[in-house]
């Protein structure tokens, strides 16, 4: 599926038109991973775990940003819901002096946090008990974890780029407006966004399947975006999920405006 995307096969339906990933221009584009062949010659942990569905998708989203966000400008991101931070660990191999933030529940990161320890064994970790304790600037550290109640220790207008991936399609609404405060207080005038969740989904209730579900479905049309304030650069069903999932999902990247703009 990778590969068909990657090179406009028909089977992937990739037409170029506004807010959609031109695919052809972007194999040209320094950094950009084509082929599931040169993932496996360079994958970030071939010498450790062998290359899997996550690895690809990671690789997939990482030459979007790479391609669409001035990536290697990026000082300092945030992933929200990274799970076990295979992309996160694609960007701390790709950029130099970066700054990698991941939000996440407490027992998600304690898997995140091992890996991450396991493939970088030099690399400054900052975990979620020491975060508030901290007096060092979060830029003295290649990887920071924090829980979905430490937000308040990001500062406004400090982050690059903010990443959300299959996270918010498992939140509640208010949730879901609660980490878009988030974002656009964090963003400055250079800030991307970029999501990607299914279309529509429902939050899991603690007895499903066998009963209705009483919260209403999430819609990512619906997501509180902000469209008089920020810039939409891609909007469009994603490519790769559509021939890998029963579930269609979005893919969005808005450059944001900072409160002060």
């Amino acid at each position: 599926a990778f590969d068909k995307v990657m090179t406009h096969d028909p089977l992937a339906g990739v037409e170029i038109s506004p807010y959609r990933i031109n695919f052809a221009a972007m194999k040209e584009q320094l950094g950009v991973i084509s082929s599931t062949e040169d993932i496996c010659n360079e994958s970030f942990a071939k010498s450790k775990y062998l290359v899997s569905d996550h690895t690809i998708r990671a690789y997939y989203f990482f030459n979007i940003l790479n391609t669409y966000t001035g990536l290697d400008q990026a000082n300092t991101i945030i992933d929200i819901g990274a799970g076990n931070a295979n992309l996160l660990s694609l960007l701390n191999t790709k950029l130099d002096n970066s700054t990698l933030i991941d939000i996440d529940l407490p027992e998600v990161l304690a898997f995140a946090i091992l890996y991450l320890s396991d493939l970088f064994p030099d690399a400054g970790l900052l975990l979620p008990n020491e975060a508030a304790l901290e007096s060092r600037s979060f830029g003295d550290f290649d990887f920071i974890f924090l829980t979905p109640n430490q937000l308040d220790l990001v500062d406004d207008q400090s982050i690059d780029l903010i990443i959300n991936i299959d996270s918010m399609q498992e939140m509640t609404r208010s949730q879901i407006e609660l980490y878009f405060q988030f974002i656009e207080r964090c963003s400055n005038e250079s800030s991307h966004f970029f999501s990607c969740n299914r279309v529509d989904s429902i939050p899991w209730g603690r007895n499903w399947p066998d009963s209705e579900r009483s919260l209403p479905p999430n819609r990512f049309s619906e997501y509180p975006w902000n469209p008089s304030a920020n810039k939409t650069i891609i909007y469009e069903i994603c490519r790769l999920t559509r021939l890998t999932s029963l579930d269609s999902h979005y893919i969005r990247l808005e450059q944001m405006k900072s409160p002060a703009t």
